[in-house]
């Protein structure tokens, strides 16, 4: 039994009542469970004999009562007694030592009961909560939202100038650029706005919920949601929302990893007596936050939340902001240097104008009218917006994204980390034989697999399923004790009255029961294992090459007196017969390997299945299986050796927990970008450990909390289907920034070089930022566009030098066409003042339009189709541009003309002749130019890798 196996969560209704009954000290029925065999079970095979009364006699320990003996742990089951609810303190502090007090007298501090809060106390106390630590889950409200747009210290700057040009008597002017203003800010708040909307929506898709009392009702409320004095119900699975005082646990393990860096679960136990001063390790009537529950069930009263938890007290002292991803850093640094090159140009043209002797309330409107147009204020907005688009269109796709610095990183993958079950495999194993030592097919093998299946509570699994569809207990059979599955011994056993004897019988990985076993039954009797081990292990081979998963079953018969077992119970077992599973292959999961390899993704098996039946699946699926490296091999290299070794192995077998994260440690340590697919509770220190991790909707919520992707279908299409949009998002993103970055500093340039020898503004500060609203329009669009399908074939690179090279060469080819415009128009055509203003403002934002459809790919301006958004949004605003000075009523105030038709044809020949020159550069851009930087070290690492084209 791998480590894929699902654990059981009991019905919240059920489990409510079994705490209530518990705490009075009532016989407690047993758990039905949501998609257990309980409530699956098929008609026609009758009832389920776990839901018999009396299966199990067992006794109900709880605190305060006498107990019968150390050796009655009938079934470890432990409550802390009930106090009525509705209580309410004054204050709502918990003792001190609140893991050494009474479980009734922690729940009276906290003023709850085992009814819970009510909806309006935990209101009221949730928002105290966020107040006291200044922490709001919600991102801003609108209002503020919108303020934010014009908060920039330029834009101010310009207002305020504005205003002092209304002052002064130029009303017209100061209310056209206000009025600009206003709708390049409501643009920019409706960009964000929309974003924020469509990322709200998908993390509600994928909240991690628990189940808490409140009104004396059980409710899914999301973690962050959890108070002091809610009452938890927890179960196999669960993140522990708070640090919490347990008040009843049945066979509860915790995860306690994250907080104390033990690696192996912690029995909990309510009932326990502690000292005050008891370490945090050792306290275990306490589960705490950033834990998760293994195994078994309890209920638990929340103590603490937040920043007075035990891991927030760790996480405050040790805060520090997360680390900026590649993207995140190099746009930082990018913004830095727009800024440098706005503040030197903005004040080259002050200064020029000053000294000519303009007028300084239009030279500084004109100069703050540039800053606007190049600093990057509206980068922000048009990332997020891109990101946001790509993380509405991945949803669609049946891929939830987290966070939104994720879809760099899943653009970026080149490795795939996965389980075989579910996702290279159908994900439905039937029980295909249940054998002898013989290899004859044995009912006795099978009434032992069923009763070790069907009395077991522990650990529901999909090999306990199929066998339960083909038999059931043996009539009379009770349990007694068991010994829950763990993935160290990969074995569970049940203690069982079989005919008033006490029997163990195990089931689990064949080569664990070897190692436990002293004797076989072969040919009808017990014979030593030694003389039969060969034949077993010979059959084992065969069976597992063909793909069959096998499991073995074992017994022993105990004392009369035994009550309970224990892991070291597990010896001198006689090894009975062989289970055999058969899970078929995906067809869609080949297709779906060959689509990821022709996105430069490999993928790796990781299973705890042995090696044979895992290699078997791999060649069904075309993975190389040349070499199998499993569990005990990784065990023997170190991180090294290992690193090196992963590289030229698909296929890892018999792998425990920590081995899973060893492997992503090591692929990322040999150069790989590491996605891990998991959804079990062994998976999450894999999961933390990979550049990102992917988990599924029905997935554990540990899992579902340390991934960053959620897959509504499990498929590894799907994950195809996320990179490949991870990779068009991000090269989206990169078309904004190079096309309006570029064609913003050719702009600026241009109107610098002017202010040198013409004797006006090269354009006025309103039609500035009219162009620079319209140019605004369609970068919108650029989010959605279509991808070239050679962008998505690998991941890309985020160079800082890459994009301002682009922007140099590019930009100042704008500012060539632009002087080129300026000669004509002045020397040639002797335009005026408006004709130069109207002639050099039709022709920048037509040519924008042109130049943005011409680099936002790298083919032929005609050989790659645009959005039909973009496409719409560009020939409108072209035609804006170009009807505008003929509207007498938008020309007058904005200083246009209409233009003569010999103006006309000029500008037609300059923009004809740019495009194509662009054309030109483009092709010797990305021919020669680009390969060599990208030959070359760039001197900065930390912005040199990433995701985008």
């Amino acid at each position: 039994m791998d480590g894929r196996l699902r654990l059981r969560v009991p019905r919240p209704e059920r489990e409510h009542e079994r705490g209530l009954r518990a705490l009075r000290g009532e016989p407690l029925p047993r758990l039905a469970r949501p998609g257990s065999r309980v409530q699956d079970r098929p008609a026609h095979l009758g009832a389920d004999p776990r839901r018999v009364q009396g299966a199990r006699g067992r006794r109900v320990r709880h605190q305060g009562l006498p107990q019968e003996g150390a050796r009655h742990r009938w079934r470890r089951t432990r409550h802390a007694e009930d106090r009525p609810a509705g209580l309410s303190g004054p204050t709502v502090t918990p003792p001190a030592s609140w893991w050494a007090s009474a479980a009734d007298d922690v729940l009276h501090a906290v003023g709850s009961g085992m009814s819970g809060l009510t909806s309006e106390d935990a209101a009221a106390r949730l928002h105290t909560q966020q107040m006291a630590t200044g922490h709001r889950r919600h991102t801003l409200s609108w209002p503020r939202l919108l303020l934010a747009q014009f908060t920039s210290p330029i834009l101010l700057i310009l207002v305020v100038g504005t205003v002092l040009s209304m002052v002064l008597g130029d009303l017209v002017d100061g209310g056209i650029i206000i009025v600009i203003l206003l709708a390049s800010g409501i643009l920019g708040f409706w960009q964000e706005f929309r974003a924020n909307t469509a990322v709200r929506a998908l993390m509600a898709s994928v909240r991690v919920s628990v189940t808490v009392v409140r009104d004396g009702a059980n409710m899914s409320v999301p973690v962050d949601d959890v108070v002091t004095g809610d009452v938890v119900r927890l179960a196999a699975g669960n993140v522990i929302p708070a640090d919490c005082r347990l008040v009843s646990s049945a066979d509860l393990l915790v995860d306690e990893s994250a907080l104390t860096g033990e690696s192996f679960p912690v029995e909990k136990d309510a009932t326990a007596t502690l000292a005050a001063d008891a370490a945090l390790s050792a306290r275990s009537t306490a589960v705490y936050l950033g834990t998760h529950v293994v195994s078994g069930t309890g209920v638990a009263v929340a103590v603490a939340a937040g920043r007075d938890t035990e891991l927030g007290r760790v996480s405050t002292s040790l805060a520090q902001k997360a680390k900026p991803t590649a993207f995140e850093a190099g746009t930082t640094r990018f913004g830095g240097l727009l800024v440098w090159v706005m503040l030197v140009l903005t004040l080259f043209v002050l200064i020029v104008n000053w000294m000519f002797g303009r007028n300084w309330v239009d030279s500084l409107l004109f100069a703050l009218s540039l800053a606007v147009g190049i600093s990057p204020q509206m980068l922000p907005a048009i990332v997020s917006l891109s990101l946001a688009t790509g993380a509405r269109r991945m949803a669609a796709k049946k891929v939830v994204v987290k966070r939104l610095n994720a879809i760099e990183d899943l653009g970026a993958v080149t490795v795939l980390c996965t389980d075989k079950t579910g996702t290279l495999t159908q994900g439905a194993a039937d029980l295909d034989g249940h054998l002898d030592l013989d290899g004859d097919p044995s009912d006795s093998v099978l009434r032992l697999a069923a009763l070790n299946a069907g009395l077991q509570t522990s650990f529901a699994n999909p090999l306990d399923d199929a066998i339960l569809k083909v038999a059931t207990p043996p009539a009379g059979a009770k349990a007694i004790d068991e010994c829950p599955y763990d993935f160290s011994r990969k074995r569970l056993s049940v203690l069982a009255d079989i005919d008033g004897a006490p029997t163990l019988v195990s089931k689990g990985a064949l080569d664990g029961l070897i190692a436990v076993s002293a004797s076989a039954r072969v040919g009808g009797r017990d014979v030593p294992l030694q003389q039969a081990v060969d034949g077993i292990q010979a059959r084992f081979r065969d069976l597992s090459s063909h793909g069959y998963r096998v499991v073995g079953i074992a017994m022993k018969r105990m004392p009369p007196s035994t009550t309970h077992i224990a892991a070291a119970d597990e010896t001198g077992l006689t090894l009975i017969g062989l289970l055999t599973f058969f899970d078929p292959p995906k067809q869609s999961a080949t297709d779906a390997i060959a689509d990821l390899a022709t996105l430069g993704v490999g993928v790796r098996m990781i299973t705890g299945d042995n090696r044979l039946a895992a290699a078997s699946t791999a060649a069904a699926v075309g993975l190389r299986t040349a070499t199998v490296l499993t569990g005990s091999a990784i065990d023997a290299l170190d991180d090294g050796a290992l690193a090196s070794t992963v590289a030229e192995c698909d296929v890892f077998a018999e792998v425990e927990p920590a081995h899973k994260r060893r492997i992503v440690v090591a692929l990322r340590a040999a150069g790989e970008c590491v996605a891990f697919l998991g959804d079990g509770i062994n998976d999450s220190p894999a999961l933390h450990a990979a550049d990102v991790g992917i988990s599924v909707d029905t997935a554990v919520d540990v899992a579902k909390e340390a991934s960053s992707v959620v897959l509504m279908d499990k498929g590894l299409g799907v994950v195809c289907d996320g990179i490949r949009l991870g990779r068009e998002t991000f090269a989206n993103t990169l078309k904004y920034i190079r096309v309006t970055t570029s064609s913003n500093f050719g702009n600026v340039l241009s109107m610098a070089a002017a202010s040198l020898f013409l004797p006006f503004l090269p354009m006025l500060p309103r039609q500035i930022l009219l162009l620079n609203f319209l140019g605004d329009l369609p970068s919108m669009a650029i989010s959605g566009d279509h991808v070239d399908p050679e962008l998505v074939e690998r991941p890309g690179t985020w160079s800082l030098r890459e994009i301002r090279t682009f922007m140099v060469i590019f930009g100042s080819l704008s500012t060539v066409f632009d002087l080129i415009t300026f000669a004509a128009l002045v020397w040639w055509l002797h335009a005026g003042e408006a004709e130069f203003h109207t002639g050099w403002f039709v022709l920048s934002a037509v040519t924008e339009i042109l130049v943005m459809m011409s680099q936002r790919t790298r083919r032929l301006l005609f050989r790659s189709r645009p959005s039909t958004t973009l496409l719409l949004l560009g020939i409108a605003v072209a035609l804006i541009a170009i009807v505008l000075p003929s509207v007498p009523i938008i020309a007058r105030p904005m200083g246009f003309v209409p233009l003569p038709p010999v103006l006309i044809v000029a500008v037609v020949i300059i923009t004809i002749a740019y495009i194509a020159t662009n054309e030109v550069v483009k092709h010797v851009y990305y021919r020669w130019i680009r390969p060599r930087m990208a030959a070359a070290p760039e001197r900065n690492s930390r912005a040199a890798s990433g995701v985008v084209a």
